[in-house]
């Protein structure tokens, strides 16, 4: 027996696993992307019935970077139908030039694309996505960003983008605590300062929107060691912005760098997907990594409180992009064990209850 997955755009090919049970998160398969490897930090999202997606990085040759691979920033653009998925994804076209590791939101204009870079520089343009009446790929410039930025998190707070954290450059040694605000509906005012994050600067982190409500949770800081080279402080700390100030919430149950951002949320509620907690830091060898977090924590801002609400049943990717459609959450490729990117993509419905 199974059970049909709840939105309407892929109940017709894809079912969930029988056993789902209402508390917790389940998951579907879509079409995997045609790459053999798959990429991590690309962007993601939704317009009318496609899902397109783009950019990110990966080692093309399979080389991982401690045996002297090559990363790899991309620019291809691919659409999945999301109306007939059986049909698998194609090529429609490019990004404006390689770029992983910004930001993607989906609005009603099109899909927001922020920041990001490859291994030479950190961009600040912002973009509009959408799709011309050929299917071909458009963009339209909106206001940049102060500063270059990538590994930096946002979520969308009704028609305001907030944004905040990141690092300038590829090889910066601290992050930024700078909270930027974008009004889709002032675009002339361009991006404004609002109050910094007050704790240290921090990349990877999640963002989410609740509410009215912009939250930012885990993520790493960073200082230079001896030798100059960034080194990561797992973070737990979880910040909450609305009416004009930050006020500091229930820190996680464990560290989250790396985790689904923009986070799924339903109802009052956000949920921590997958994540690196800081436990395998300092492997003997990275190959020996197991794998990131599985379990899918909960967050109830009404009670202040965070619970467990199941585990993946897909191996957890982190720098994964992540679109919300119609209650369910769809999660294009990702990283899923150190310098290993996966090509799956997959739909996560969460627990019924809130």
């Amino acid at each position: 027996m199974s059970v049909s997955i709840s939105h309407p755009l892929v109940a017709a090919a894809l079912t969930l696993s029988a056993g789902v049970h209402a508390d917790a998160v389940s998951t579907v398969q879509l079409p995997a992307v045609p790459d053999a490897h798959g990429f991590a930090g690309a962007f993601s999202g939704v317009i009318g019935h496609q899902l397109l997606a783009g950019g990110g990085a990966n080692f093309p040759d399979g080389v991982m970077p401690w045996n002297g691979g090559k990363k790899v920033w991309h620019r291809k653009l691919f659409a999945l139908d999301l109306k007939a998925p059986q049909s698998g994804w194609k090529v429609i076209g490019d990004l404006p030039q390689v770029n992983g590791y910004g930001v993607s939101l989906t609005v009603r204009e099109g899909i927001l694309l922020i920041g990001g870079g490859d291994a030479s520089a950190h961009g600040n343009e912002s973009l509009l996505l959408t799709i011309g009446k050929d299917g071909e790929p458009l963009y339209r410039k909106l206001p940049d960003l102060p500063v270059g930025l990538a590994n930096m998190s946002a979520a969308l707070v009704a028609r305001r983008v907030h944004l905040c954290g990141g690092i300038e450059k590829p090889d910066s040694t601290t992050a930024s605590n700078a909270h930027w605000m974008l009004d889709l509906d002032a675009l002339d005012k361009g991006w404004q300062a609002q109050p910094a994050l007050p704790a240290a600067g921090r990349i990877l982190a999640t963002a989410a929107a609740v509410n009215d409500a912009f939250f930012l949770i885990g993520g790493c800081s960073l200082a230079p060691d001896a030798n100059g080279k960034p080194v990561r402080t797992y973070l737990r700390e979880s910040w909450k912005f609305s009416e004009g100030k930050w006020t500091r919430v229930a820190d996680l149950p464990r560290a989250a760098v790396a985790s689904a951002s923009p986070a799924p949320t339903s109802g009052t509620s956000l949920f921590i997907v997958s994540g690196d907690d800081g436990t395998q830091v300092g492997l003997k060898s990275p190959e020996d990594h197991r794998g990131f977090c599985k379990d899918v924590l909960r967050y109830d801002s009404l009670s202040n409180s965070w619970s467990t609400a199941g585990e993946l049943n897909v191996p957890p990717p982190v720098t994964t992009a992540v679109t919300p459609l119609n209650g369910e959450f769809l999660f294009f490729n990702g990283e899923v064990r150190p310098g290993v990117r996966t090509p799956s993509v997959f739909s996560l419905h969460l627990p019924s209850h809130d």
